[in-house]
């Protein structure tokens, strides 16, 4: 999951991004596009990125641990419907605390509301920390854990 965000996000010879330029953003906030067309495991269509650079009067392990915690998503993701969210699978990759790959349910609001599923795949290491995370819903979950 990490490497297909990575690659995706990354720009090579493969994917060239275009810088779009809008009166409005600030020097620090770079939005960049591109088309895929027929790039297996990505829909096709436009891929916008937005990107910035923030300082945090916080330790990058207390970031990182603030941000994988389903418990805490609350208060930063709306995906999470305002509430806390369950991790239904949790599937350590490697010695270090948090690098995993989780499923997260959010928990419906109302009756009406079926729950938004979250994959998500946290890493940590001496160079880097990565939370990345798509929501996915349960009916494709189940067709991809069928075989």
């Amino acid at each position: 999951m990490t490497n297909n965000f990575c690659s995706g996000v990354c720009a090579s010879s493969a994917r060239k991004w275009d810088s779009l330029q809008m009166g409005t953003l600030s020097d620090d906030m770079r939005v960049m596009t591109r088309k895929n067309v027929d790039d297996p495991g990505e829909p096709p269509g436009i891929v916008l990125s937005a990107a910035t650079s923030v300082w945090m009067p916080v330790s990058r392990q207390r970031l990182f641990d603030f941000l994988r915690d389903e418990r805490l998503r609350s208060e930063w993701d709306i995906l999470s419907n305002g509430g806390p969210m369950q991790e239904m699978v949790h599937i350590a990759k490697g010695q270090g605390q948090g690098n995993c790959v989780s499923l997260l349910r959010a928990n419906a609001v109302n009756a009406n509301d079926s729950s938004m599923l979250i994959l998500q795949e946290t890493w940590m290491d001496t160079s880097c920390s990565v939370v990345v995370y798509a929501p996915v819903d349960g009916q494709s979950l189940n067709v991809v854990m069928s075989g």
